[in-house]
């Protein structure tokens, strides 16, 4: 409580002092007063809160901010970013006194060492400004990350209404992007959704891609592949609501196709094919005939996007000979977290590769070792809960899709999902545990 009231004190002082020197930046210093306020009274309305911002307002928040002087600015997702990174902080204390099973070691220790890593880059960085700002969206990730974890270890049944709320807030989404298809206009954006294929820098073509609030196809496809895993889930295996899940379901493989993001179709092929083979689904054979008759009806645009090597191809591979270079010239700590970005003037286009060449060989292998670390940990919980097998499938998901794209740039989906599985998984193996010891003292010697 102390830390609650400390943080809020310290955002008072500072919209005082922000006052003299920018109305902007004090106005919005004054709503984070009011929103940290608000959302400290309830564990799981932070979660909810900030899913609804990453999954609503992210794509409006991230091109709304306002200058401070010469070329700085203020972007409002970062805002909301920092204040991610605080709430974690003040609640750290609580965590803390949480049982020690709820502290899974490959779990959480990971985490904070990386985080500590990428904070010791910062130094070594060929652009500071650059890397700060990339070091405080990744450190938010991470604290959506051990937030959801903790907060569902320690609250029974607080997933089912945050995914309720998720499930209120794709429902129209989805039956917008199918009408944002058809009108070939995005109304957020106000503009056409129509994307010209280049092949050797002359236009072949166009398709229409689907963003609703998101700023563009990919991102918006992203999201879609990180919930695909949950709802083939409640589906298969749920048996209320079976038709409502199925409606989803169905909406949600439209959308996916609607995007034309070939990194996100190869994704979700491979999650089809993995969760087959994981739960065994005869429900699954209902969506051959509809999926069928809409990828014939869309077969010539399908195929010619999967088999169009454009210049958006031929462009990823010059920024991976880039980022290449960048590491050669720093392996150690790489040339600084953002700096692809600021240097290249596009984004990398490549998870794996950026983490290398901006953060230097320790970083990008301390990346890969989280991935298999809860990879693994998924796997070795197959047999205790079903949800390790969607976490598995998440995983697989975000592996192949920061491939080729830029799956850290839309992470806080993806870690806080991650963060609710494993919760669940370590809070539903803990339940266990007591009634196993029973079960053994029990038995006769």
């Amino acid at each position: 409580m102390k830390k609650n009231l400390f943080a809020v004190v310290l955002l008072s002082f500072i919209f005082a002092i922000s006052l003299l020197v920018h109305i902007k930046l004090a106005a919005a210093i004054l709503l984070m007063i009011v929103y940290l306020s608000i959302i400290l009274r309830s564990e799981q309305s932070i979660i909810k809160v900030y899913f609804f911002i990453y999954l609503v307002l992210a794509g409006f928040a991230g091109e709304s901010g306002f200058s401070i002087s010469g070329n700085q600015s203020i972007n409002l997702l970062g805002i909301l970013n920092l204040m991610l990174i605080l709430i974690f902080y003040l609640k750290l204390l609580d965590f803390l006194q949480l049982r020690k099973e709820c502290w899974n070691k490959s779990l959480i220790y990971p985490i904070f060492l990386f985080a500590l890593y990428l904070v010791l880059t910062i130094p070594f960085s060929t652009s500071l400004t650059a890397s700060v700002r990339d070091l405080i969206r990744m450190l938010s990730a991470f604290s959506f990350y051990l937030l959801t974890y903790f907060i569902i270890v320690n609250n029974k049944n607080a997933e089912e209404g945050i995914f309720k709320l998720i499930t209120a807030i794709f429902i129209p989404l989805l039956i917008y992007g199918i009408i944002e298809y058809f009108t070939a206009f995005n109304i957020f954006q106000l503009r056409s959704i129509s994307v010209p294929i280049y092949e050797d820098w002359h236009v072949i073509g166009q398709f229409k891609r689907i963003r609703t609030v998101f700023s563009g196809a990919p991102h918006y496809s992203f999201v879609l592949l990180m919930f695909l895993p949950l709802y083939l889930y409640y589906f298969t295996k749920r048996r209320e609501r079976v038709y409502f899940y199925g409606f989803i379901l169905s909406l949600f493989m439209i959308n996916v196709l609607l995007t034309f993001t070939r990194i996100t179709w190869g994704a979700v092929a491979i999650q089809i094919i993995f969760f087959i083979f994981l739960f065994r689904p005869k429900k699954i054979l209902r969506f051959v005939l509809p999926l069928g008759i809409i990828f014939v009806t869309m077969s010539s645009q399908i195929i010619a996007r999967a088999t169009t090597v454009d210049g958006s191809a031929l462009g990823r591979m010059d920024v991976f000979l880039y980022g290449f270079s960048i590491f050669k010239d720093h392996p150690a700590f790489g040339s600084g977290l953002g700096t692809i970005l600021f240097s290249y003037k596009t984004a990398a286009h490549g998870d794996y590769m950026k983490m290398f060449a901006e953060t230097g060989i320790f970083g990008g292998t301390g990346y890969l070792i989280i991935l298999f670390t809860n990879l693994i940990f998924a796997v070795k919980n197959f047999k205790e809960n079903d949800f390790a097998k969607v976490a598995f499938l998440t995983i697989i998901g975000f592996m192949v899709f920061s491939m080729t794209d830029n799956g850290l740039a839309y992470s806080h989906i993806f870690w806080a999902l991650l963060g609710i599985y494993n919760g669940l998984i370590v809070r539903e193996n803990f339940c266990k545990r007591p009634l196993l010891l029973a079960h053994n003292k029990a038995l006769p010697v």
